[in-house]
This record gives C-alpha cells, structure tokens and sequence, in this order.
C-alpha cells in the first residue's frame, strides 16, 4: 500500500541543484531510512533557486511544495519525491541549467532560513527535471523535480575544512 504526503516548505528559502559526481557522501544511498548525515561534501551547484536575486539563477515565488510517497520493497521503502517551485524571475537561465541537468544523477538541497539544510538522497538514474512556462497576467515558471529515496529530507551538514 502507497502512502502519500505533501507539504509546504515555508521555512525554505533556498534549493540547489548538484551533479551526483560532485558530491561525497559518507553514507551510502542504498541505506534507508536516514535523517541526518554530517560532513556532506558538495560540488558547486548546477542551478540555484532562492527568495533573493544575488547569485540566483531562479527567484521563488512562493514556497515550495514537496510531495513524497511511499512504496513498501523488500528492504523498506523507496520514495518518490516531486518537489515543485515557482519562480518569477530567471527564466531563461532556469532553462539554460535545465538543459545541462537533463540526463545527469543530480542531489536536492534544501536550506532555512536559519541555514539548516536537508537532502532529497537521489537513487542512481532517478532524478528528472521539468520547466512549465505560464504566460499571462500574472507570468511564471514553475521548476518541478523529480526523484526517488531510500529516505526522507535528511538534515546534513557540510564539511569544513
């Protein structure tokens, strides 16, 4: 039996987007059920949606929205996570990123206000990105992601060095 969840993530201000291969994680993806992993190594981001225009590609709209459900397996369950984000400035660049992700294993980051930050953990081959363009009065692009987990948002921490 599916179970299904969405939220709205009013406490985040800002999502990146991060090519698997750049990224070191001390804990494998394979392992489930996860909600926290310290000393994360994250490349530099493909593409970066934020509530503030400096060094943004895309600015939010509003908050994001995630939806996650929920398919028993032998070993747990494996998640299918669609966050989705509308954004009103950026467009072009969010297209031009889009197109560099498309076909690459890419992780989500999610960070507050605060700077606590969490992770969509991305199984091998299941990260996906779409880009919907509404033009009227009120014109926007809404950036949906697509992915699946062995776990939730996991709160991580970044290596220092």
């Amino acid at each position: 039996m599916e179970n299904c969840n969405e939220i709205t993530l009013n406490e985040i201000t800002h999502i990146e987007l991060i090519p698997t291969s750049l990224c070191t994680m001390p804990i494998p993806f394979r392992v489930a059920e996860l909600t926290a992993m310290q000393n994360c190594v994250i490349g530099t981001p493909v593409m970066v949606i934020d509530v503030n225009e400096s060094g943004a590609d895309g600015i939010l709209q509003s908050a994001p929205t995630l939806k996650t459900t929920e398919k028993p397996q032998a070993a747990g369950y494996i998640r299918d996570h669609t966050l989705q984000a509308s954004i009103f400035a950026g467009y072009e660049e969010i297209r031009a990123k889009k197109a560099l992700l498309s076909g690459t294993d890419f992780y989500v980051v999610l960070r507050t206000l605060a700077g606590t930050e969490f992770l969509l953990y991305t199984l091998p081959a299941s990260s996906q990105i779409t880009v919907d363009d509404q033009i009227d009065s009120e014109s926007k692009q809404t950036v949906k992601i697509s992915l699946q987990s062995a776990s939730s948002m996991i709160r991580i921490t970044r290596k220092t060095n």
